[in-house]
């Protein structure tokens, strides 16, 4: 009993922390300048060029490209049929900052692919390394912990939610980001395989 209403209240926290994160996406669509989302642009991709070369940096875009130029031509047909008031205005600048802004989020989700293509060999050693200290520690009467358990789900919950926040900010972040999510999704598998309960 005592654990359904924790659920319950865990999924009402969850639904809470939802809402006001799509209100602040709203919100955040809605009020910032074009000249920041080229700016964040801009400075993404110097950032890998300088992190990881021009010919990194080539791939990612060329591999994003065909989705932000697709973005791009209906954006146009949409800003095309708009008149010249104020509104209409403000709604075409809304369109072009939704173009820039979903451009990066392409971008930034091809930089994880290309990070997570380099970090599957660590994930791997994560599940594997955490499956045989299970299996050891199971064969010597020595018993899981379940509170490790619990954070190692807790920290792949949060190492998720903390991936798409940085997919979905519009402002310059740090590359650091990606492969830092990819080492504490590691941690978090290492941590939820090594402690499995016995009987699973």
């Amino acid at each position: 009993m005592a654990g359904r209403a924790h659920t319950q209240q865990s999924q009402q926290w969850a639904g809470m922390l939802a809402v006001l994160i799509m209100a602040g996406l709203v919100a955040a669509w809605a009020l910032i300048p074009s000249v920041v989302l080229e700016q964040t642009w801009q400075a993404e991709r110097a950032q890998l060029r300088a992190w990881a070369g021009e010919r990194t940096e080539h791939w990612i875009a060329t591999q994003a490209l065909p989705a932000i130029v697709r973005m791009a031509e209906d954006a146009v047909k949409t800003a095309g049929g708009l008149g010249s008031s104020g509104i209409e205005r403000w709604l075409a600048d809304r369109t072009y900052a939704s173009v820039l802004w979903l451009s990066i989020v392409t971008y930034r989700a091809y930089a994880l692919v290309m990070w997570l293509l380099l970090g599957i060999p660590l994930l791997l050693a994560a599940a594997v390394d955490g499956f045989y200290v299970r299996e050891i520690r199971k064969n010597a009467f020595i018993s899981q912990s379940p509170i490790r358990h619990k954070i190692g789900v807790h920290f792949m919950r949060i190492v998720g939610i903390a991936a798409v926040i940085w997919l979905m900010l519009p402002v310059p972040m740090p590359l650091i980001v990606a492969p830092t999510v990819l080492l504490f999704k590691a941690l978090s598998i290492w941590l939820w395989m090594g402690n499995l309960q016995k009987r699973l």
